[in-house]
């Protein structure tokens, strides 16, 4: 793993969070990750605009030799509407092997649902040791009528991926990674965003309270979220 000359520092704004999280999901690739997870956590965030922003950065350095992914047809139809300026190819995850070309060298998928994780584990399959990237997904938002196995099933995908940018507002401060740093908490003060720890493995809901406790004295709020006081620019 490259380690950083200098320590990256939590971003101030989603431009800024969009610029680290193209640059870590490229590093992560150069260290050899061929499955590599993005996912900005903001209620509400539209996805597209900063999939465009890696679109951009796919074809400096593939050119045409890429694929941008989504989860259905509607989803590539609207994408290639808004992206006129880029040549990209656009395909649905449904689209099995012709969405998986011998030519391309790494493939895009943007936001994909919990519908589709036995059709995209089959993409990458498909794409084999070639880099493989997954914006935004939406694995957890069908949970009514989920069955366990199918939980089982998407928990184990999602575990074969190297996670190359997380950001996540917590009522109290943030959760973040940026590749190739470890995963840190940060807590909100009156004079702005302070680290708080650090961790080898992404911490869940439970440790992050019980870091917040020990820490603070008070819990971390992970599940509500006070986005004004730390990405105004949202």
């Amino acid at each position: 793993m490259t380690q950083p000359t200098e320590p990256i520092l939590l971003p101030n704004n989603l431009e800024d969070a969009t610029e680290q999280a193209i640059a870590a999901t490229h590093q992560a690739i150069a260290d050899g990750a061929n499955r590599v997870l993005v996912d900005l956590r903001f209620p509400e965030l539209k996805s597209l605009p900063i999939a465009y922003e890696f679109a951009r950065s796919f074809n400096e350095r593939y050119g045409n030799a890429w694929q941008a992914l989504f989860s259905d047809a509607g989803a590539a139809a609207l994408a290639k509407r808004e992206w006129a300026d880029l040549e990209v190819s656009f395909r649905g995850v449904n689209e099995g092997r012709r969405a998986i070309r011998e030519e391309d060298q790494a493939f895009l998928l943007i936001e994909p649902s919990s519908i589709e994780v036995d059709q995209v584990e089959k993409l990458v399959q498909l794409a084999g040791d070639r880099p493989f990237v997954m914006l935004n997904p939406r694995l957890e938002n069908s949970e009514v009528g989920v069955g366990l196995a199918t939980r089982r099933l998407r928990d184990r995908f999602v575990s074969t991926f190297e996670t190359a940018y997380y950001i996540k507002p917590l009522e109290l401060g943030a959760l973040w990674r940026c590749y190739p740093q470890t995963w840190q908490v940060w807590q909100q003060t009156e004079e702005g965003m302070q680290f708080l720890s650090e961790v080898e493995q992404r911490p869940s809901n439970d440790d992050i309270d019980r870091l917040f406790r020990q820490k603070t004295g008070k819990q971390s709020g992970s599940l509500l979220g006070r986005l004004q006081q730390f990405f105004n620019a949202l």
